[in-house]
């Protein structure tokens, strides 16, 4: 294609060379836009969120809400949760523990019926759901979150309760409270 401009030289364009960058371009601005790890300039080698924590005197790991998407992440299926961390961070077993409570508390508990199903359409979690989250924002190993999981069975076993904990969850005298209470109670007693 040769395209003719006022006062300008005609330009073969081939056009196909030009396929897909657009996506791609978008692809890395969404990645780079997401990345969690970003900081404000180069130089800086701390989120800007750490570095708010450490001037205003917070430890380190007190603004779990820091490290969780907002809330129309909620609505994105898990696989596509995936795609926001492309590294991932080493957490203990009650860091894991602490990030799942953060997610039923802010995107919501639900009883999700179904055996295979972890959330609702409007992308409220059940337990093992929220764990998911935690796991597939890049939070953990599948060691650590088997450990969680682990740790919720046996806090569940310590209260008399033998049913394996997705299974609680389901139940209808089950309450978002007592779900939330459950995975913080584990977490204590995580190492």
């Amino acid at each position: 294609m040769t395209t003719a401009l006022p006062g300008l030289p005609d330009v073969d364009l081939d056009l196909h060379l030009f396929a897909g960058v657009g996506d791609e371009l978008a692809a890395e601005a969404v990645a780079w836009l997401t990345d969690p790890g970003r900081t404000a300039h180069p130089l800086v080698t701390l989120p800007t969120a750490v570095l708010m924590a450490q001037a205003v005197g917070e430890a380190p790991g007190t603004a779990a809400a820091e490290l969780l998407p907002g809330r129309a992440w909620r609505l994105m299926p898990d696989r596509v949760l995936a795609l926001r961390s492309r590294r991932r961070v080493e957490v203990t077993v009650a860091q894991h523990l602490h990030l799942t409570a953060e997610v039923l508390e802010r995107w919501g508990w639900a009883h999700t019926g179904t055996r295979g199903r972890s959330r609702t359409l409007t992308g409220r979690r059940c337990i093992l759901g929220a764990q998911h989250v935690v796991h597939a924002l890049g939070y953990g190993t599948d060691h650590v979150a088997f450990e969680a999981a682990r740790q919720i069975q046996g806090t569940l076993h310590n209260r008399g309760i033998h049913l394996r904990y997705d299974q609680w969850n389901e139940s209808p005298r089950v309450t978002a409270d007592m779900a939330l209470a459950l995975v913080r109670e584990a977490a204590k007693g995580a190492h």
